[in-house]
């Protein structure tokens, strides 16, 4: 007899088996944990964005604005999405704006594009209050242009029980992000 190292086909077989009741068993948990961590990871993305354009407003001394992206522009450089059907999903542009008297598509130049952020995950939606809003303007003070506060809910689509995030926006220009609860999206 010759000593043989290895495993044999039954034995690979029973391994297989075993790993794909494992795997059946943990999927939907592992859905569950997927769409988590990319919660936390479109609620910063969009808080961050917000600090950011805030930041250099106060910084470059002049107004700068988060828009949401139109991802399918053409052109040279990322646009603000000025359609009815905007969605902040679709990612965000931070500008300065070279030319406010122009009608425009915004920014009006590359040169003025600061930013810009990736579309979210299609499961998740923003909603925003007040409900049409398409683009956030901070003041060379940092202080919200608007004269209301402003506040983004991520939701996950179809589901109200879920534990959404909230980014809220004062006057002030004071930015933050908190767990939010009983989303409708």
């Amino acid at each position: 007899m010759s000593d043989q190292k290895g495993f044999t086909l039954l034995e690979m077989m029973v391994v297989i088996a075993i790993a794909a009741v494992l795997l059946a068993i943990a999927s939907p948990g592992l859905r569950s944990f997927v769409l988590a961590g990319s919660r936390g990871d479109a609620a910063s993305g969009l808080y961050g964005a917000m600090v950011r354009a805030r930041a250099e407003a106060i910084a470059r001394n002049t107004p700068v604005t988060l828009c949401q992206r139109d991802y399918n522009a053409s052109g040279g450089h990322a646009r603000c999405d000025a359609s009815a059907t905007g969605s902040w999903v679709n990612g965000w542009v931070i500008y300065r704006d070279s030319a406010p008297d122009d009608s425009g598509a915004k920014p009006a130049t590359a040169d003025d594009v600061i930013a810009t952020g990736e579309p979210a995950d299609r499961a998740f939606a923003w909603a925003g209050d007040p409900a049409d809003t398409a683009a956030v303007q901070f003041e060379s003070s940092g202080r919200l242009s608007s004269s209301s506060r402003i506040s983004f809910r991520l939701c996950k689509q179809g589901d109200s029980a879920w534990e959404g995030r909230r980014v809220q926006i004062d006057t002030s220009g004071r930015i933050r992000l908190a767990k939010d609860s009983g989303c409708n999206a």
